[in-house]
């Protein structure tokens, strides 16, 4: 009975605001970015696996020039460069209802200088597009993966 009642008071909680005029968007608890090494996990669960279910009228901030902005910052540690170093570093990025970034949080990195790099690239990022709650725009979140990779001439 108490199982019944816990169940049927979260699912109420996910679809009812608290208060008047608070928008919500459902997030992920940050448990779900990590690696599952639990040997109970039915399947191994990373950070590329992480996908929101979100409602109909419900969008994840997003930005949209990501291919030109990263292009055009030379980010590559010489640390890692010397080192050769390569791989992805996954940041899970903070959105505010403005668009800009607030936090960023390091899920996966390389070491030798590529997780600050990844770092301090998001937070200079220009403003995102916001994610919105049927038209109204909304904190979020979103998992960012970077590439390190070298160019072998």
């Amino acid at each position: 009975m108490r199982k019944c009642f816990l169940l049927l008071a979260f699912a109420f909680s996910l679809f009812y605001p608290l208060s008047k005029g608070q928008d919500f968007i459902p997030m992920l608890p940050e448990s779900y970015a990590k690696s599952c090494t639990d040997r109970h996990c039915p399947r191994k669960c990373t950070v590329d696996s992480l996908k929101v279910n979100l409602a109909a009228g419900q969008h994840p901030p997003r930005f949209d020039d990501w291919d030109n902005y990263v292009k055009g910052k030379s980010i590559y540690p010489q640390l890692a460069r010397e080192n050769g170093i390569e791989g992805t570093v996954s940041v899970l990025v903070y959105v505010s209802e403005k668009g800009q970034v607030t936090k960023a949080r390091l899920l996966k990195g390389l070491g030798f200088g590529c997780d600050e790099a990844a770092i301090n690239l998001v937070y200079a990022m220009p403003c995102w597009t916001p994610a919105s709650n049927f038209g109204i725009p909304v904190k979020g979140k979103k998992v960012l993966d970077i590439s390190f990779r070298l160019t072998h001439e």
